[in-house]
């Protein structure tokens, strides 16, 4: 059986059928999404929708997280392009993006969205560190995370710092211009949004990631959002 796991999506739903047809999926094959499949892109609803028919299993991500947090009343401000998507969620969407696991650990592979501190035991951790993991980037010297206003070039960003303890980590949240492959983690974002590519990582001994392992790509259609800048006008602003 393969375990297939794929990069962040943000609404590129024409790359990621595209990307499914390119891997020939099969019967037995395990497919994984690190979060982030909707927002950005031009066709949220409809990835949301297209992954939970087709049983893709989703990681919680941060911009899942917001939506959910959204239909609790918890204290998120929508923009009106966020609002359209959200009112366009079937119940059985929300039921998809309520359901979705802040990580999931197969043997000796874990896959989770955005990053992981060494200080952090997943199977003792607490509520405030499992949200840490739709958004950790960079860490100080002491393992603590750093907003994007905090991160300058003397910080770490956590893979190169990750000691293993706590699985080979797939990951996605920071887009690479190709994947990031650190000693014991994959970094599978490689920014379709942005005009790059869509990925795939294809695990075939999930007891053994980095020892057995494809990695399958289709090229972005276009560029959906031109740069950082205007990615961070897009990102939903939390009280």
């Amino acid at each position: 059986m393969r375990t297939i796991i794929y990069g962040d999506i943000h609404g590129c739903l024409e790359e990621f059928v595209q990307l499914r047809s390119k891997i020939g999926i099969t019967i037995g094959d395990r497919e994984i999404s690190v979060g982030d499949i909707l927002d950005r892109g031009p066709y949220s609803n409809e990835v949301v929708r297209y992954a939970r028919e087709n049983n893709i299993e989703l990681i919680l991500g941060n911009h899942e997280d917001k939506y959910v947090r959204y239909k609790k009343d918890n204290p998120v401000t929508f923009d009106a392009e966020k609002q359209k998507i959200f009112a366009n969620l079937s119940a059985k969407d929300i039921e998809y993006l309520q359901n979705a696991p802040f990580f999931l650990k197969i043997d000796n592979l874990t896959i989770l969205h955005a990053g992981i501190t060494n200080k952090i035991d997943l199977q003792t951790a607490s509520s405030k560190q499992l949200k840490q993991l739709i958004r950790i980037r960079h860490l100080n010297k002491e393992q603590k995370m750093l907003s994007l206003e905090q991160q300058t070039e003397i910080h770490s960003f956590w893979s190169e710092v990750y000691n293993g303890e706590q699985g080979i980590i797939v990951y996605g949240h920071e887009a690479f211009d190709d994947v990031k492959i650190d000693n014991y983690s994959f970094g599978i974002d490689t920014g379709c949004v942005y005009g790059n590519k869509l990925t795939a990582l294809i695990i075939q001994d999930t007891a053994k990631p980095m020892q057995n392992y494809e990695i399958v790509q289709v090229n972005a259609q276009r560029k959906y959002i031109k740069n950082v800048k205007e990615r961070n006008k897009c990102t939903i602003t939390i009280p």
